[in-house]
């Protein structure tokens, strides 16, 4: 019976049929993963607000349950897969789309987007198996809770980073549009939970703090290439052709060119917003919204954080 399941399993991810399934597929990982009662954890505010988490391993994630987290690291990876990784509001969905492009040799932005196509926390295995090579697989988990196979591999990772004080700023408005989350916390009892550290994936400074850490240790299989928001933002096709490299993928200076039109992030919001139920995940995408929201306080008190975690 066992045999008979696995050859069963295998033809139909072999067939895709799941992409002729996803409206459904979609509605059903919503359904499971993004409902308040997968809370097992809350996080509370000096407001008396809270946050519904996950927590597993003393770790705190969001509210998908916490079969989702306990499988990760027994995802099976393939040889040409790449992950990204990163902070979330660090430019992961971004750097999805890039990334899929320059595999993908299209300038279409995906139908589905990160969270259907490659978010290893939510998606379930059938799901995944069935994504087509290479696959673009995504991630804020941090290196240590990676799936096993991702060292065994060597598999290429690309790292996200940016300004914490836009971070706050976007993870801030994430938390409070999503309804699963039932946040309704001001700004400022946020930013006192995100400085110290009790936050959903947990404190930005010290994942950051980590991923230095992996980057520069000779241990580390791994190649990573680091991909900085504001750099991105301020020369996407130079960042694009640079990308393209790593990935060993060949793109003359026109294709580079249309990536970077075509990932614009006004253009990608535009085109998501048509049929991305999880549209409200991009919000303004820009550099420095923080001055409109950090008091003078606020933005000292990082900028120690910052120094003390040395980071630029």
């Amino acid at each position: 019976m066992e045999y008979i399941w696995d050859v069963l399993y295998k033809l139909l991810v072999k067939s895709r049929i799941v992409w002729y399934l996803m409206p459904l597929v979609r509605r059903y990982v919503i359904r499971n993963t993004h409902r308040r009662t997968n809370s097992n954890h809350f996080i509370l505010d000096h407001g008396g607000s809270t946050i519904g988490t996950t927590k597993l391993n003393n770790k705190v994630y969001p509210p998908f349950g916490e079969q989702n987290f306990s499988k990760i690291k027994h995802i099976k990876i393939r040889d040409d897969d790449v992950l990204i990784c990163g902070y979330p509001k660090t430019g992961c969905h971004w750097a999805f789309e890039i990334v899929r492009m320059l595999l993908k040799k299209t300038t279409s932005v995906s139908s589905y987007g990160k969270e259907f196509e490659g978010f290893i926390e939510i998606l379930p295995e059938f799901v995944l198996d069935s994504l087509p090579s290479p696959r673009v697989l995504c991630t804020h988990i941090p290196y240590e809770d990676l799936p096993e196979d991702i060292k065994a591999k060597k598999t290429k990772i690309i790292l996200t980073a940016r300004n914490p004080k836009d971070t706050v700023v976007s993870y801030y408005n994430h938390i409070k549009n999503l309804k699963h989350y039932q946040y309704d916390g001001t700004f400022h009892n946020f930013f006192e939970l995100f400085m110290k550290g009790e936050m959903v994936y947990g404190s930005f400074y010290k994942h950051a703090a980590d991923w230095h850490k992996v980057m520069t240790s000779t241990s580390t299989p791994n190649p990573i290439f680091l991909i900085k928001f504001e750099k991105l933002k301020g020369d996407p096709v130079e960042m694009i052709k640079q990308l393209a490299r790593f990935l060993e993928v060949t793109v003359s200076d026109e294709f580079a060119n249309n990536v970077a039109q075509c990932t614009d992030f006004k253009k990608m919001k535009s085109a998501v917003e048509k049929y991305n139920v999880l549209s409200v995940l991009y919000r303004k995408g820009i550099v420095g919204d923080w001055k409109n929201w950090l008091t003078e306080d606020q933005n000292a008190e990082m900028d120690a954080m910052t120094e003390f975690y040395c980071m630029d």
